[in-house]
């Protein structure tokens, strides 16, 4: 297999859109046998919101309730995505994903991203 690193969000700046979805990215369960980690990491300036990253077991999924939630940053159950965090954070997430992506929700201000996964 090889080593990979994709992009789930580009670095974006706040217009007037608070949800963005991003691309699904082939993750390391898409390859069978290959392993079970992949690693994310979020980056942000001044950016107040959520991102969830979701997974799905589906080799090729078509519909929103095909996909669960894995991980949601900043990961503090005490942080409701109203205070503005500038970051650069890296997490590990275990599991044979078949695909991955991220949604951002509550995005008021500031700049997210890139988001992106490796394995």
């Amino acid at each position: 297999m090889k080593s990979s690193s994709l992009t789930l969000i580009p670095a974006t700046a706040y217009t007037s859109t608070s949800v963005i979805t991003g691309a699904q990215q082939k993750a390391v369960g898409y390859y069978l046998g290959q392993g079970n980690s992949q690693s994310i990491r979020f980056i942000s300036d001044d950016f107040p919101g959520i991102v969830t990253i979701q997974g799905t077991l589906d080799t090729d999924p078509t519909k929103d309730r095909e996909w669960f939630d894995v991980y949601v940053f900043p990961g503090d159950s005490a942080v409701d995505g109203s205070t503005a965090i500038t970051t650069d954070h890296s997490i590990t997430l275990y599991g044979k994903f078949t695909w991955i992506r991220a949604i951002v929700s509550q995005f008021t201000s500031g700049e997210i991203g890139p988001i992106t996964l490796s394995y």
